[in-house]
């Protein structure tokens, strides 16, 4: 095989497991978001003590950002869309550390730069695996 096959397949296969990681990661949380009844929420998380609306409205784009990092790569319908919902989970997760870090949450803060990092190198491998090297 070509080294250039192979240093393809490497960076694709990288890439797909960061998305996996990331949808993984969006969807369970979208889940919990919307289905986990708000004591048990509250418990796990302070911050969605009486604002059920924005629950809602995080679940919903988790979900969204969940769906959307994976599904137009598996269709192969407009996969750049892919590189879309990246740069708004990016905006999602600098609105959740604004958030946080306006409400003294700086301990929750972990998880938002874990996953703007993962989704700052998919943005990169996205890229990259679409240049003629």
């Amino acid at each position: 095989m070509e080294k250039k096959q192979i240093k393809f397949r490497r960076i694709n296969t990288l890439l797909w497991s960061l998305q996996i990681i990331l949808a993984a990661t969006f969807l369970s949380g979208g889940f919990i978001k919307l289905f986990t009844p708000a004591d048990q929420l509250s418990r796990m998380w302070p911050w969605t003590t009486g604002n059920p609306l924005l629950v809602t409205i995080a679940g919903l784009a988790d979900t969204l950002a969940g769906i959307g990092i994976l599904l137009p790569r598996i269709l192969r319908i407009w996969p750049v869309l892919t590189l879309y919902t990246s740069y708004g989970i990016i905006l999602l997760m600098v609105v959740a550390i604004i958030f946080h870090v306006s409400r003294g949450e700086v301990s929750q803060l972990g998880i938002n730069f874990a996953v703007t990092l993962i989704t700052v190198m998919v943005i990169f491998l996205w890229k990259y695996s679409r240049k003629d090297y």
